[in-house]
C-alpha cells in the first residue's frame, strides 16, 4: 500500500480490526500524523516566551509598589509621631508645673497609706511612678509620698524556714528603698500583725526580725507608729514594739495600738512606749486600758474605743478616771459602757483645752432609765466639734450643750420627737454644721415645725442663726411649702436679716416618698434652687 494513500486513522483501524504488529510503513505513517510542525512548536515558544516577560514585569511593578508603600507607612508614621509631640505640647498634663504634679501625687498617697506587699499588689505609690515617664520622675523623686509606709509583718504563706527568710528579706529590701526615697522626713509606720503562719523550732530565730530590723534602723526617724495584731498569743513583733524606749524614737509623737486578745494586752504593762516625752496623741483598741503604762499628762489628743467585733467596751468609771489625769487635752475619741453593777464615778472631769470630742456611748443590759453618763462629769467649755455615735440619756446631752457654748460643728442621732432636737439646738447658738440621724429607722417623723424654726422667728427667735451646713437623714414627712420656706428665707430676696445663708444642704428620707405626687414636686424645687445656685440635694432610700 503507499504510504501517501495511508492516514493515522486508516491505519490504526486495519490494526484494530486484524490484531497484527504494524509494519514499518504504516508506523511511519503513525508517527508522521502525530508529530506536530516546526511552525506550531514555534509559535508555542512565543507565546511561553512573552508569557514569562510579562511575569517578570509584573513582579517588578509590584516590588515598586511596597517600596512605595514602605516609604508612605514611614512618612505616615513620621507624621503621626510629630503630631502626637505637637499634642503633648498643648496637654494640660503636660502644662502643669511640676510642684502641682508633686502635690497632686501626695494628695493621691495622704488618703490611702500605700501598703507595702510580699506578692500580689501594686502599692499606690508605684502606681503614681507606672502612668509615664514623666510622672514616674517626679514620684520618685517626691519624698512626702514614700514617708508613709503599711507593711505586713504575717499574712503570707511559704513552706519552711528558709522560704519564710527569703520573704522577710524581700519585704526588707523594698522597704529599705521606700524610705531611702522618702530623704530626711519623718515617717508614719503602720504594722500589721496578722495570725503567724510559721511555728519557729527550737533553736531556729523568727525570720519575721529580718523585716522589723530594718524598719528599726530608721526608728529615729518615726513620727507616727500603728501596731495592730490579730495574734492570740504574745508574738516577736509585739514584744519589739513594746520594747522601743525614747532612745530609739526619739522623734514619736503619735502611737496606736490594737491588739484583738487580752492576752496580749500585758506586754505593754512595765514598757516605756507609752511614756515617752514626745508623744502627744495615743490611740488604744484593746480589750482593756488598765494594764497599759500611759503618761496621760502630756498627751493633747486621745482615742479610746475598746473592741467593737467582741462588743467590749470600757467601763465609765475606767475612762473617767483616765481623762482627770490629762491636763492638756485637745481630742479625744472615747466609747464607754455603763455597767450599772459597777462603781458610780462622780468627780468632775475638766477638760479647759477640749475642742473636739467623739463619743460612743453604750448601753448595757443592765443600764436602766436615770443612769448616769459620762456627759454628766465633763466639763469642756471651749469645745467647737462634738460627734455622738451612740448616747443613752438626752438630759445629760442638754445639760453638756448648754456648758459648750462654743459648739460650731455638731453630729448627733435622734430617738425621739424632733421637738426635743430643737430644744437641745437652742443651746448651740454657734452652730455653723449640723449632721442629723434617726437612732432607730422604723419611726416616721413629721419635720415640718421642725425645719421651719431655722427660718420662722418666733419668741425664741430662729433655730442656730449661723447655720450653713446641713444634713438631716430620717424617715421624715415634709409639705413642699415647708422645704420651699426652708430654702428661700436663707437664700435669695425674702432672706431674713442678721443670718448666715446656706451653703450645703443634704436631705436624705428614708421611706416610701418616690412614687408620691409630694415628691416629685420637691425634686423640681430642688432643680429649681440647684439652677440658682443652691448646693442643695433631697434623696429617697
Amino acid at each position: 500500500m503507499d504510504q501517501a494513500a495511508l492516514s493515522s486513522d486508516s491505519v490504526l483501524e486495519m490494526l484494530l480490526k486484524t490484531n497484527r504488529p504494524p509494519t514499518d510503513q504504516e508506523t511511519a505513517v503513525i508517527r508522521e500524523s502525530m508529530a506536530p510542525t516546526n511552525a506550531k512548536l514555534k509559535i508555542v515558544e512565543t507565546q511561553i516566551s512573552d508569557t514569562v516577560a510579562h511575569i517578570q514585569e509584573l513582579k517588578m511593578q509590584v516590588e515598586q509598589a511596597e517600596i512605595k508603600l514602605q516609604r508612605l507607612r514611614e512618612e505616615e508614621a513620621a507624621i503621626l509621631e510629630t503630631f502626637a509631640d505637637h499634642r503633648r505640647v498643648f496637654s494640660p498634663f503636660r502644662n502643669l508645673p511640676e510642684d502641682v504634679l508633686r502635690e497632686i501625687c501626695v494628695a493621691c498617697i495622704e488618703g490611702n497609706m500605700p501598703k507595702l506587699y510580699y506578692e500580689g499588689g501594686t502599692p499606690s505609690s508605684y502606681v503614681l511612678a507606672q502612668i509615664c515617664s514623666g510622672l514616674r520622675n517626679i514620684a520618685l523623686t517626691t519624698p512626702r509620698i514614700w514617708a508613709s509606709m503599711e507593711v505586713q509583718m504575717g499574712g503570707f504563706y511559704c513552706y519552711g524556714h528558709g522560704a519564710y527568710h527569703q520573704a522577710y528579706s524581700i519585704l526588707a529590701q523594698k522597704a529599705r528603698k521606700w524610705f531611702e526615697r522618702a530623704g530626711s522626713l519623718a515617717l508614719t509606720i503602720v504594722i500589721e500583725d496578722f495570725t503567724c503562719r510559721y511555728t519557729s523550732s527550737e533553736g531556729e530565730s523568727d525570720p519575721s526580725n529580718i523585716l522589723f530590723d530594718t524598719l528599726l534602723s530608721y526608728s529615729p526617724r518615726w513620727k507616727e507608729l500603728q501596731f495592730n495584731s490579730s495574734c492570740k498569743a504574745v508574738c516577736t513583733p509585739m514584744l519589739r514594739i513594746a520594747a522601743l524606749t525614747a532612745v530609739h524614737v526619739p522623734l514619736l509623737q503619735s502611737v496606736s495600738v490594737r491588739v484583738g486578745h487580752r492576752f496580749s494586752t500585758p506586754v505593754f504593762r512595765d514598757g516605756e512606749l507609752l511614756t515617752i516625752p514626745s508623744l502627744k496623741h495615743v490611740t488604744l483598741q484593746t480589750y482593756t486600758v488598765q494594764e497599759f503604762t500611759v503618761n496621760w499628762a502630756v498627751l493633747t489628743s486621745i482615742m479610746l474605743r475598746g473592741l467593737s467585733i467582741t462588743r467590749r467596751f470600757h467601763s465609765t468609771s475606767a475612762i473617767a478616771r483616765i481623762l482627770q489625769q490629762t491636763k492638756c487635752l485637745v481630742s479625744c475619741d472615747i466609747a464607754v459602757c455603763f455597767d450599772q453593777s459597777e462603781e458610780h464615778h462622780s468627780d468632775e472631769i475638766r477638760l479647759p483645752f477640749l475642742k473636739t470630742l467623739l463619743l460612743d456611748e453604750i448601753p448595757s443590759e443592765t443600764t436602766s432609765f436615770g443612769a448616769p453618763s459620762i456627759l454628766d462629769l465633763i466639763i469642756a467649755p471651749i469645745l467647737e466639734i462634738f460627734r455622738i455615735r451612740r448616747m443613752c440619756l438626752d438630759l445629760s446631752l442638754s445639760n453638756f450643750l448648754e456648758r459648750s457654748p462654743c459648739i460650731w460643728e455638731l453630729y448627733l442621732p435622734y430617738f425621739k420627737s424632733l421637738l426635743d432636737m430643737t430644744r437641745f439646738l437652742r443651746r448651740c447658738p454657734s452652730l455653723t454644721v449640723l449632721c442629723l440621724w434617726p437612732g432607730t429607722r422604723w419611726e416616721t417623723h413629721n419635720a415640718d415645725s421642725f425645719l421651719r424654726a431655722f427660718v420662722e422667728e418666733d419668741d425664741a427667735g430662729v433655730l442656730c442663726p449661723r447655720l450653713q451646713k446641713f444634713h438631716f437623714t430620717g424617715n421624715i414627712d415634709f409639705s413642699l411649702q415647708t422645704l420651699r420656706l426652708f430654702f428661700e428665707r436663707k437664700q435669695g430676696k425674702i432672706a431674713l436679716p442678721n443670718i448666715l445663708p446656706w451653703k450645703r444642704v443634704r436631705v436624705c428620707m428614708i421611706g416610701g416618698h418616690k412614687a408620691t405626687e409630694t415628691h416629685r414636686q420637691i425634686l423640681d424645687l430642688v432643680s429649681e434652687k440647684k439652677a440658682a445656685g443652691l448646693d442643695v440635694e433631697v434623696t429617697v432610700e
